[in-house]
């Protein structure tokens, strides 16, 4: 775990502005909100999760494909996706609803993802997790996946953290870009 001394002056400021009772509140309200919808996901996909463990207990090569990723922290979390389904025609519909990523819920519920959150970045590209982004737990979506700014800056992410609201957030899930650049410091990096 980093020290306080060894944070960029981004990190401490974002870290600070997360830490208001406001923010704190905030955080709370979007992580029983993770918890909320990641249950009625789970519970609605059920039906789902039967056929792509039918289809995948009939290939007799697995059910899960697991990767380590960085976490909130920079800490390593293992993220499971289900194999690639057989069945033709069928698993590839199935692989296009997004199928394959519904165990992501559960690392949802346990809190190593949120729904909207910082790219999930691999331990071998840990100069990528670098900054504020690290103080909030990666997202299956966000602004980088998003295509927000065009998506070529490459301290979105940071950039994320330091403004992030519940409403940006919202803006997210519901597919729309907020405006999260006006100047973010390049000494995160």
């Amino acid at each position: 775990m980093e020290r306080r001394q060894d944070r960029s002056p981004d990190v401490e400021r974002a870290a600070r502005r997360l830490s208001r009772p406001r923010a704190r509140a905030a955080l709370v309200a979007k992580r029983a909100l993770d918890i909320w919808l990641s249950v009625v996901m789970l519970v609605a996909l059920l039906p789902l999760f039967a056929v792509v463990l039918t289809l995948l207990a009939f290939a007799g090569e697995g059910y899960l494909e697991r990767r380590p990723r960085l976490g909130r922290q920079g800490k390593r979390v293992m993220i499971s996706r289900f194999h690639p389904l057989p069945g033709g025609g069928f698993g590839r519909a199935l692989e296009k609803l997004g199928a394959r990523e519904l165990p992501l819920l559960w690392a949802v519920l346990r809190g190593r993802l949120s729904f909207v959150g910082p790219r999930m970045v691999a331990p071998s590209n840990s100069s990528g997790h670098t900054g504020p982004r690290r103080l909030m737990a990666p997202g299956l979506t966000g602004p980088a996946q998003r295509g927000c700014n065009g998506g070529a800056e490459p301290d979105l992410d940071d950039a994320y953290v330091e403004r992030w609201t519940l409403w940006i957030d919202a803006c997210l899930m519901a597919g729309r870009c907020p405006k999260l650049h006006q100047r973010v410091s390049k000494s995160s990096s």
